[in-house]
């Protein structure tokens, strides 16, 4: 017997229907605002870098560019259902990360006081090339906000909803540029079970704050050329989380200062965050150099004169307890671990942007 026959919780998702007279939106297309990523009508795909920029850097950045960690969907509607068909180049399964993070989407209903879960959509491992789902929406008109997959390329995406619904652009954020993150898997969502548990998310709903998710798993390590693509992002702060993909201490410290000056040098006063990576428990032979490489480099901007750097503490954003409940892995965060980092970040993050609020 199947576990679906037994619990219908656990029973694969229904398909979603295009027939009785729904309208179907492709996106990009109004009333629908977009963020985190950009749809190139050139290269027919969502990105989140141009493709020349990203193929300048690796070849690890260049095929991870396509996976639309970060990005998001923000619409008002009032309606009976939603209907979501997506399309992607082929699906990507973890066998430690599940496809509702992986390749699914996460709709949350936006209200002032917060978020509130609507649905979770996410294919069945049979489906490679895509998926169709739909779910009923909630009474009156509401404000939406739809996640997008942390490492499927999502070649294309429709959203639908029944006949007589009523569809307009959605909430606003709340500060006048997005917080710009750049790292490693960790970054990118590896291995949060929804799009919306990675800890930039995290950050994005607790401060109503636009992000950029410049997470590529084992292809963050810091190129000249990947500097100079960051330094021409206007961001209101810049997350630099890339410690996990350097292959040796002795390649963080040659690239973390320099990429900070490239940075620094093309934006003087956007905040700048130090982060070293989280998994500190494990090996910390290992990662306790690459911990005082970031904090060298953090003291030496200090020292330059510069008031806007701060350091986050990689030893320290799991928290004191309970650490071992942080990962996955050891060393991919799961929700906590994601929920702790974002907590951890939070406060200095908010005082960081607070020049940038509306």
């Amino acid at each position: 017997m199947k576990i679906g026959e037994i619990d219908k919780a656990l029973a694969p998702q229904e398909s979603g229907s295009r027939g009785g007279g729904k309208r179907f939106y492709p996106l990009p297309c109004a009333p629908f605002d977009i963020y985190g990523v950009s749809y190139f009508e050139e290269e027919k795909r969502f990105s989140r870098m141009p493709e020349k920029a990203a193929a300048a850097v690796s070849e690890g950045v260049h095929a991870l560019s396509s996976h639309v960690s970060g990005g998001r969907i923000r619409f008002s509607a009032r309606a009976k259902e939603i209907y979501i068909k997506a399309e992607w180049a082929q699906l990507a399964p973890f066998p430690h990360m599940p496809l509702s993070g992986v390749c699914g989407f996460t709709l949350l209903k936006e209200t002032d006081k917060g978020c509130t879960f609507v649905k979770n959509f996410f294919p069945e491992v049979t489906e490679s090339g895509g998926m169709e789902r739909s779910a009923p929406l909630p009474e009156g008109f509401n404000d939406y906000i739809l996640w997008l997959p942390l490492y499927n390329g999502l070649k294309s995406l429709e959203i639908g909803f029944d006949e007589g619904a009523e569809v307009s652009g959605g909430r606003k954020y709340s500060y006048t540029l997005p917080v710009l993150f750049y790292g490693s898997s960790i970054t990118q969502g590896a291995c949060a079970s929804r799009p919306d548990n990675c800890y930039p998310a995290y950050l994005s709903k607790w401060l109503n704050t636009d992000f950029i998710n410049l997470g590529f798993s084992g292809s963050a390590k810091g190129e000249p050329a990947m500097a100079e693509y960051l330094s021409r992002i206007p961001c209101a702060a810049f997350v630099c989380d890339y410690d996990h993909n350097a292959p040796s201490p002795q390649h963080l410290e040659n690239t973390l200062y320099p990429l900070y000056e490239t940075f620094r040098a093309a934006q003087p006063k956007t905040p700048f965050f130090f982060v070293s990576r989280p998994d500190y428990d494990g090996e910390p032979e290992l990662t306790e150099p690459r911990r005082k490489t970031v904090k060298k480099a953090y003291k030496k901007a200090l020292a330059a004169g510069d008031k806007f750097v701060y350091f986050a503490d990689g030893k320290k954003l799991f928290g004191s307890n309970d650490r071992e409940n942080c990962f996955v892995d050891g060393c991919h965060p799961n929700d906590l671990g994601f929920y702790r980092m974002a907590k951890m970040l939070y406060k200095p993050l908010k005082e960081a942007i607070k020049d940038y609020k509306i």
